[in-house]
């Protein structure tokens, strides 16, 4: 798979290291990294190694939470969605269109009917833990670890790529990393082959 060099338009930190100080990756994901690697060179490197695994966590913790939440709604949904999984995703997606603390809450109860378990459950919850407080509504405030979205965010894409046959997983793999990095570049997270589709 091909990844850019240009820098990616909705990531801001200017090295990988910066973004891997915030998150656990493999030891042999943590060997390839070098303190001038770009957030795109790291990318790349970990693609074309077949790091999936880290590929998505580190790109979870590049994307800024409403980016990053999107991601991983569009990755659940082409995971075959059950009805209590697409409101889950709905709710998700409205809050990804238009923020606001009820929409936030309302991703959390989603997510809690799914008992938190799937791909859009932790959509969901990616979107409860972007900010505000994880207390009840007229408790003293908790905010929430700042890494808990993009945690969140990587555990719902690896879930929805685990949801398919194995032989195809690298191919969802792929395909996932594609989706994030067009919303890195301020896509809609859509394929290629998608797009040809929609325009044929």
């Amino acid at each position: 798979m091909q990844i850019q060099t240009t820098p990616f338009r909705k990531v801001s930190a200017a090295t990988a290291a910066e973004i891997c100080g915030r998150l656990e990756l493999s030891p042999e994901a943590k060997a390839l990294l070098s303190p001038e690697l770009s957030p795109q060179a790291f990318l790349a490197q970990l693609a074309k190694d077949r790091r999936f695994s880290d590929a998505v966590r580190f790109l979870a913790f590049s994307l800024p939470p409403r980016e990053g939440v999107w991601w991983a709604c569009v990755t659940a949904r082409g995971s075959g969605p059950s009805a209590a999984e697409t409101d889950c995703l709905e709710r998700v997606t409205a809050w990804a269109y238009a923020p606001d603390e009820a929409k936030r809450r309302a991703c959390m109860e989603a997510a809690e009917r799914l008992k938190f378990e799937g791909a859009a459950a932790y959509a969901g919850l990616s979107a409860f833990w972007s900010g505000g407080s994880m207390a009840p509504e007229g408790m003293p405030e908790a905010p929430p670890d700042p890494s808990l979205y993009a945690i969140g965010v990587g555990a719902s894409v690896l879930l929805a790529v685990a949801a398919g046959e194995p032989k195809s997983a690298d191919r969802r793999f792929e395909e996932a990393i594609e989706r994030g990095i067009d919303i890195a570049n301020g896509g809609n997270g859509k394929l290629a082959a998608e797009l040809r589709r929609e325009a044929s």
